[in-house]
């Protein structure tokens, strides 16, 4: 076997800005990514319209950050959904897609 060698590529290695960045804005960024990754799979521009409008009104009942909302924040959000009136399908839809785009997080952890 040949000798492994070891090519140094100049830039990029070290992040040149800050390490911090603002929650609302990564969360923005994570959201595209996810938005990506559905257009990546193929699914219909209609469905991912109308999905991006159903996380960005979930996250926004929420009130925090995916990665810090607790099992009552969920509880809060499905419960003032039930006292406004909305179907038990309607609430199973805010679920789903805050669950799918948390489990989208964790797989990128």
């Amino acid at each position: 076997m040949g000798e492994a060698r070891w090519q140094v590529i100049a830039g990029g290695a070290v992040p040149q800005g800050p390490l911090m960045m603002d929650p609302w804005q990564f969360q923005a960024v994570c959201v595209d990514a996810f938005v990506a990754s559905w257009r990546a799979r193929g699914l219909s521009p209609v469905t991912i319209d109308n999905d991006i409008g159903l996380l960005e009104r979930t996250l926004t009942a929420l009130g925090r950050p995916a990665w810090e909302v607790t099992p009552e924040d969920v509880d809060r959000v499905v419960g003032d959904l039930a006292m406004k009136g909305r179907k038990t399908s309607t609430r199973r839809e805010y679920v789903q897609i805050f669950r799918g785009f948390h489990r989208f997080l964790q797989a990128r952890k």
